[in-house]
């Protein structure tokens, strides 16, 4: 067997602490506020990051990754890749429980990963991250599990595996007779115990949670609060703790207040433009290539995020990331001749109409819109702002009813997440419709080896075919920011935005 990864227990436990502070105090409910609402808890459908939050509380998955964003043992203790580099192994901790005080097995990761891969169940969002089509994953024994990938060998599978918990292991009591998921049962540190739509779920104590000691909280409270002043003032009058999101001209303020803790962190993600390839004008590369031309990415940041954000002028990685790349093909200053001259060879040099797609309740991507609206005027470009609530947005965006949506892709760890999914053909995260088959070829081999610098060099190719493709023309990587009452210890503000509330304690 080639050792690609091999963990050992004793560091398993070392490297897992996944907190920093030692409780002072145990007890107590933590009241979280969320800026949107959660669109699904079916691990295997979500793609929303306030869904994910919530999951990533609740889940766990084989690997995972350390405040330091290092890979290190989740529910497996070790994993090894077979020698054809196909089969990879993982080994099982033992006596890990589920929150209904079933023990997890072998077979409970089988299935949960099985019913990714059933192309009949449609529950294939994030199934990339397993394996492609033909991928099998079977229970050697009651504590070791095989992931066999057809032809081509998956090197990052570990990485993968562990991004989000979007793979995390669901009980088969989760599974509806109808095949979904309502309230998934997992192994970690908190269980669902009450939702209310989409207005309150509460997460308390899993009492079979394998880590001794953790959580330490007994619940955490979850409220969607849109209103980024409503949500403040929640926060500043004690009725909330926590909250997920602030706005960012409210920042300055919230740090200069001592009863409130603001924290940062370099966010690993990045804001976009996404293009619907399949209507006109924008399956014409040279229209996508003049908005991109005419922007001023400078005075969007400084507009939507209040400048607490840096600028991209070419593809989606920013300084934060090992992954950054040097092709900024468009320069700090908007050129409106060059945009101009490919809308006229595009035959639109009288400009066109079009509608941007942001999401009410992100007031960062309506302001984008806003100032992407003036832009555009300057080159001929006529537009109007679409802004529905997340549940309308979702469902335009998912189902190719928009002409150019406003968003950002969060969580990024290793450039497999930057893009994989979003494009390459026929997957189910390509909203926009792009296919280009060498892009394709290149982001598929990016997952065949280890080797940093190897993959280094493949998605360097990968990057400039995106950019120049433009099916997402990118505006800029935003910082990290959490904001708490001084009473909440415990918490580690991530540039991969895990929310992690395991480790956190109240005081007081």
């Amino acid at each position: 067997m080639k050792k690609m990864f091999l963990f050992v227990l004793i560091a398993a436990l070392a490297s897992i602490s996944l907190g920093g502070a030692f409780a002072q105090e145990s007890g107590g409910t933590l009241r979280a506020a969320f800026q949107n609402d959660w669109e699904s808890l079916d691990p295997h459908v979500t793609s929303s990051y306030s869904s994910l939050q919530i999951l990533n509380n609740v889940l766990e998955t084989l690997t995972t990754f350390n405040n330091d964003l290092e890979l290190v043992p989740g529910l497996a203790e070790s994993w090894e890749q077979s020698e054809d580099g196909l089969t990879w192994t993982f080994n099982l901790r033992q006596g890990v429980m589920f929150s209904n005080g079933e023990e997890l097995t072998a077979e409970h990761v089988a299935a949960t990963y099985m019913r990714f891969l059933d192309p009949e169940g449609g529950f294939s969002g994030n199934a990339g991250n397993i394996g492609p089509e033909g991928t099998i994953v079977e229970a050697a024994d009651t504590y070791t599990v095989t992931i066999t990938h057809p032809e081509e060998p998956i090197a990052i599978a570990p990485i993968l595996l562990g991004l989000n918990k979007a793979t995390g292991i669901v009980h088969p009591d989760s599974i509806n007779e109808d095949g979904t998921i309502t309230v998934p049962i997992g192994t970690g540190p908190f269980m669902i115990s009450e939702v209310e739509g989409t207005s309150r779920i509460l997460l308390e104590r899993n009492p079979n949670y394998w880590q001794e000691g953790l959580p330490y909280l007994d619940a955490v409270e979850i409220t969607p609060i849109p209103d980024d002043t409503v949500r403040e003032t929640a926060l500043l009058g004690g009725e909330i703790d926590w909250v997920l999101a602030i706005a960012p001209q409210s920042y300055d303020s919230l740090v200069a207040d001592e009863n409130i803790v603001v924290e940062t962190a370099p966010q690993l993600s990045y804001d976009y433009i996404g293009f619907n390839l399949t209507r006109q004008p924008f399956d014409d590369v040279r229209v996508r290539q003049a908005i991109s031309y005419a922007m001023d990415r400078e005075q969007i940041c400084q507009a939507a995020y209040f400048g607490l954000c840096d600028p991209l002028y070419g593809g989606p990685i920013g300084a934060g990331s090992p992954w950054q790349y040097d092709y900024e093909p468009y320069a700090s200053s908007p050129d409106l001749d060059k945009a101009r001259e490919l809308l006229a060879e595009a035959g639109y040099a009288d400009g066109f109409e079009m509608e941007w797609l942001p999401n009410s309740q992100v007031g960062e991507t309506v302001r984008a819109a806003q100032v992407l609206q003036a832009q555009m005027q300057q080159i001929g470009i006529t537009s109007t702002i679409n802004a529905p609530e997340w549940a309308e947005w979702l469902e335009l965006e998912g189902n190719f009813m928009y002409d150019a949506y406003i968003c950002s892709w969060n969580g990024l760890k290793d450039a497999d997440q930057y893009f994989y999914l979003q494009h390459h053909t026929g997957l189910v995260f390509n909203f926009t419709g792009y296919s280009n088959p060498a892009y394709d070829e290149l982001v598929t081999a990016g997952r065949t080896t280890s080797d940093f610098e190897e993959r280094y060099g493949i998605y360097e190719e990968a990057n400039q075919i995106l950019v120049d493709d433009a099916p997402y023309v990118f505006m800029y990587n935003k910082l990290e920011i959490r904001a708490y009452d001084n009473s909440v210890n415990g918490f580690v503000v991530r540039p991969d935005q895990a929310n992690n509330f395991w480790t956190v304690w109240l005081e007081g």
